[in-house]
C-alpha cells in the first residue's frame, strides 16, 4: 500500500477526531518498539506500524456524540462504538491493504482469554499484530489524557495491565514492560 494512502487516512482521522489520531500515533510508536524487540522483519515492522497507526480509523464512521462524550456509554452506544473495528476492516479491505494490516485493525480488541470482541478469539488464534496493538492501545489509553479523566501515572498503568486477568498475551506484555515502557520512562526522565 502506498504511504500516501496511509497518510491520507491518518489525516482524515486527524481532521475528524484529533484525540483518536494522536492516540493512534502513540500506539503506532509503542507497537513499533515492541515489534523491534520481537525481531520482526522490516516488512513486518512496516505493516505493524501501519496497522497500529490506523487501528482506530473506523472511528471516522462514528457519530460525534459518541466520539466526544465524557460520560460512560450505554450498552447500546458501546455496541455502536465496537463497530469501529468492522468499519476499519471494511475501509482498509476496499483500499487493498494486506491481510496482516487488516487483521491488526480488526482484532485489536480481542482478549487473550477469549472475552474480547468482535470474534471472541483466544490465545495465539488472535493474529500477532492484534495482540501487539491491544497492549500498546491499553497502555496509551491509560497514560494519556482522555475526555473523561486525566492521564494515569505509568506505574499505575503497569499495575493495571499486570492485573488484567487474561486480557493480554503475557509473553508480549513482559517484553513490552521490559523494553518499551522502560525506554518510555527513560525518555520522560531526560
Amino acid at each position: 500500500m502506498a504511504w500516501s494512502v496511509v497518510l491520507s487516512l491518518y489525516y482524515v482521522l486527524l481532521a475528524r477526531d484529533r484525540a483518536s489520531a494522536i492516540h493512534c500515533r502513540n500506539v503506532a510508536k509503542y507497537s513499533y518498539n515492541l515489534g523491534c524487540s520481537l525481531g520482526l522483519s522490516s516488512k513486518e515492522m512496516k505493516e505493524l506500524y501501519v496497522a497500529a497507526l490506523l487501528h482506530d480509523c473506523g472511528k471516522i464512521g462514528l457519530p460525534d456524540r459518541l466520539l466526544k462524550t465524557t460520560r460512560k456509554y450505554t450498552r447500546w452506544e458501546k455496541q455502536i462504538v465496537q463497530q469501529h473495528v468492522v468499519i476499519g476492516r471494511n475501509l482498509l479491505s476496499s483500499l487493498g491493504f494486506s491481510k496482516d494490516v487488516i487483521d491488526g485493525v480488526y482484532y485489536h480488541h480481542e482478549r487473550y482469554d477469549g472475552l474480547g470482541y468482535k470474534m471472541g478469539l483466544q490465545g495465539n488464534n488472535i493474529p500477532l499484530y492484534g495482540r501487539i496493538i491491544a497492549i500498546a492501545d491499553a497502555f496509551d489509553a491509560l497514560t494519556s489524557k482522555r475526555p473523561y479523566r486525566e492521564p494515569m501515572p505509568v506505574i499505575e498503568a503497569i499495575q493495571i495491565l499486570n492485573n488484567s486477568k487474561g486480557q493480554f498475551d503475557l509473553e508480549l506484555l513482559k517484553i513490552f514492560f521490559h523494553d518499551v515502557v522502560e525506554k518510555y520512562m527513560k525518555q520522560q526522565c531526560s
